[in-house]
């Protein structure tokens, strides 16, 4: 067994690997709750928008519709094109399984339905993910990919603005002809889902089926496309921006219960030192009683 400097030495420092622990935790917690408050306001305003999308399509005439071939399919298809997958991930770690569970989907997606490695691009929003992306796979743009996670929501607002608009211009020229989210959503607070959702082109049934019908009759000006045009990048961006943050309060809570966790199994440790450091301390205690004990009887022996 250990003496009792080497014990007493190791409790010191679990103490302050507690206090770490407990000030993430908290950080986590502020966090959370803040970014629980935007994403409320995000999924609001993207309800709206998908819902005039909703109305737009019910309006307009199918073969309208069907004109629109950059950014709209009629039907669920496979296409068997160049695809773009922008993954959510963490810049930091010491948050679970929240990085590691989408890692595992990308490769079994992969194994599942064979893509080509020539044929997927990702980019990452997130550190973790581009540093696992780019050991494996093909990457978007590295030069401006975007890998920095700033807890300013003005700075990333205004960085989603920036990939919306070069994901449309990207579309457009058909250097991929699809793209998909993969990203965290939180179920409850014990259970996360790895999720994949279809951005773009964006599948008119899945509109129709909010709204049946409407009665309203809307008056469209200046004209139905430029109407369209206007609420595309208004669509992708808010997407963006939602998944986003739906991202950040599964990382958040990911953290805090990892760091919930740590705290504990650092409390277990520790009361585990003191009972070892107690017992040492009593073995020495004893062992000095019997040599003093030893010690006067051999004095009387002598006498």
């Amino acid at each position: 067994m250990s003496n009792p400097k080497e014990i007493k030495r190791r409790i010191s420092s679990i103490e302050s690997v507690i206090k770490t622990t407990e000030a993430m935790k908290m950080i986590s917690i502020v966090k959370l709750k803040k970014t629980k408050n935007l994403l409320i306001n995000v999924k609001n305003y993207s309800d709206h928008i998908e819902l005039l999308f909703s109305d737009f399509f019910l309006i307009e005439k199918k073969e309208n519709i069907q004109k629109n071939k950059f950014f709209l399919i009629e039907k669920k298809e496979n296409i068997q094109k160049n695809k773009l997958f922008i993954v959510f991930t963490s810049n930091r770690g010491l948050c679970g399984s929240f990085n590691s569970s989408i890692f595992e989907k990308i490769n079994f997606l992969f194994q599942k339905n064979n893509y080509s490695y020539n044929e997927c691009m990702f980019f990452s929003i997130g550190k973790k993910g581009f540093d696992f992306l780019r050991k494996r796979y093909k990457i978007y743009d590295k030069k401006n990919n975007w890998i920095n996670l700033i807890d300013d929501f003005t700075i990333i607002h205004d960085n989603i603005k920036f990939l919306t608009k070069k994901l449309i211009l990207n579309f457009i020229k058909k250097d991929f002809y699809s793209i998909y989210l993969i990203y965290n959503n939180l179920k409850n607070s014990l259970f996360q889902e790895v999720i994949i959702e279809k951005l773009l082109p964006i599948n008119i049934e899945n509109f129709q089926k909010k709204r049946k019908k409407t009665e309203i009759n809307y008056l469209i000006e200046p004209s139905k496309k430029e109407v369209f045009d206007y609420l595309i990048p208004k669509f992708i961006n808010t997407k963006l921006l939602k998944i986003f943050l739906e991202s950040s309060v599964s990382e958040h809570t990911a953290r805090m219960i990892s760091m919930h966790k740590a705290t504990e199994n650092a409390l277990d440790i520790k009361n585990n030192l003191i009972l070892n450091y107690n017992k040492e301390r009593q073995t020495i205690i004893t062992k000095e009683i019997l040599e003093i004990i030893s010690g006067l009887e051999s004095l009387n022996e002598k006498k």
